[in-house]
């Protein structure tokens, strides 16, 4: 796992995985790109933990995020929250939650650009004929995170 963090909460989210964008790591870096590294083993072992705990408890909002990108990605980002656990939604499903029916394409994009994996729950997006879809971490690790939940 791969995390950001900043003064207001969790900014990043990855996976050390090559993805089709590049492992987590280089994509945060990407996505940060105004902003200085700093390590910090402890802060990030902590929030970590809190980010399992909240993750497999459903209590999400425990975790203070920090979620940067357009006003349009910030609505498509809001919506995945709502999606629970063990739920499944097409990106036409979270275009019409959002109030823009026809806008399933852009709805993809921004899921694809989400910057907090497993938290803002992007995984539980998948195509209208219930086949997975993308998944920027890799289609295995998307399979293994849906199958936990439903366990």
């Amino acid at each position: 796992m791969v995390l950001g963090l900043s003064d207001k909460g969790l900014c990043w989210l990855g996976f050390m995985v090559k993805g089709y964008k590049g492992d987590g790591l280089e994509r945060m870096r990407a996505h940060l790109r105004d902003v200085s590294f700093i390590r910090d083993d402890l802060a990030v072992q902590a929030m970590g933990d809190a980010v399992v705990q909240a993750w497999e408890s459903g209590s999400v909002e425990a975790v203070p995020l920090d979620l940067r990108g357009t006003d349009f990605q910030q609505r498509v980002w809001q919506a995945l929250l709502k999606i629970g656990r063990g739920r499944r939604l097409s990106y036409g499903d979270v275009a019409n939650d959002i109030g823009r029916a026809h806008a399933a394409r852009a709805v993809g994009s921004a899921v694809g650009e989400n910057p907090v994996s497993l938290l803002v729950p992007c995984h539980r997006v998948v195509r209208a004929d219930g086949s997975l879809g993308n998944y920027g971490w890799g289609l295995a690790l998307k399979e293994r995170i849906l199958a936990r939940e439903t366990e």
